[in-house]
């Protein structure tokens, strides 16, 4: 699942994910563009958490839904257009893959657990106004605490990841030179 092994699909010995030098255009915008809505979902929940606003609100449960169909979306075309073997030895390649796992399920787990939050709880989920998710017609507390324990646990998650992520890139690209960050911007021809 999400290349953590090489599978056969439909026993015609289709792999997959297809071995690329590069990852499609196509999937860097949406990773860049789900990379920025996904951080200005988090920096809008910590400005409501300070100061209450119910326009940052929102806004991150909007960005939470694009943030879903972008990944989602990505999961899709990277079995379609391929996806770049991991750099470095098997072990680094295992934890690329596992890191990737974990960032991917968040990435999709995080949004998920938001609107399953609303919903529970009796509130619509407005998408930038042109799109109404409906609730349930009643709170279903029992629902509602359980996602939302869950979705800010997932918070410091999502924030660990994201350090961690970054935190490789700058890594591979600045002591490791190797290509991992080239090959996210399309530079290698």
């Amino acid at each position: 699942m999400f290349g953590l092994v090489n599978v056969d699909c439909l026993d015609r010995g289709m792999k997959a994910w297809i071995p690329v030098e590069t990852f499609s255009r196509t999937n860097r915008v949406v990773h860049h563009l789900s990379a920025v809505l996904f951080i200005g979902a988090l920096f809008l929940m910590a400005y409501d958490q300070i100061f209450g606003s119910t326009d940052a609100l929102m806004v991150h449960q909007s960005l939470g839904v694009m943030v879903f169909v972008l990944y989602f979306g990505r999961i899709v075309l990277m079995a379609w257009f391929g996806k770049p073997k991991a750099i470095g030895t098997r072990f680094e390649q295992f934890l690329a893959h596992l890191a990737h796992l974990a960032l991917y399920s968040v990435l999709i787990l995080m949004p998920l657990s938001g609107l399953s939050l609303n919903i529970a709880g009796g509130e619509e989920t407005a998408i930038f106004g042109l799109l109404t998710i409906p609730s349930f017609d009643e709170v279903n507390l029992d629902v509602y605490l359980l996602m939302l324990g869950f979705h800010k646990s997932m918070q410091w998650v999502c924030y660990m990841l994201l350090s961690a992520h970054i935190g490789a890139s700058v890594f591979h690209h600045f002591v490791l030179k190797d290509a991992t960050l080239k090959r996210m911007f399309g530079a290698i021809k």
